[in-house]
């Protein structure tokens, strides 16, 4: 199971994500974030701390979200580990954080 919290910030967006991410809540997380009607300028923040656990299908859409300046902030070893990994390979020169 997958909490996805939205909240708009002026500019922008922050997602609060509880539980999994894995499976059917990969597509889930993806169509909230693409439904998002925010300018591609606007700073967007994905908020992992009480993520518990990232399947492979998630590690690619944090992948795809951090190529798109998407920051990301997490909390715990392997998801700090699989974040931090993201942002290497994920677009970390194209201005997106990773913390």
């Amino acid at each position: 199971m997958l909490k996805i919290t939205v909240s708009n910030t002026h500019p922008g967006a922050i997602f609060v994500l509880s539980g999994r991410l894995a499976g059917p809540w990969v597509r889930e997380l993806r169509d909230c974030w693409l439904k998002r009607e925010f300018d591609e300028s606007a700073p967007c923040h994905l908020d992992l701390r009480e993520v518990t656990f990232i399947d492979e299908a998630g590690t690619t859409l944090l992948s795809q979200m951090c190529q798109r300046g998407v920051t990301i902030q997490a909390l715990g070893c392997m998801t700090k580990a699989i974040v931090q990994n993201v942002g290497r390979t994920g677009g970390g020169n194209n201005g997106s954080g990773v913390r």
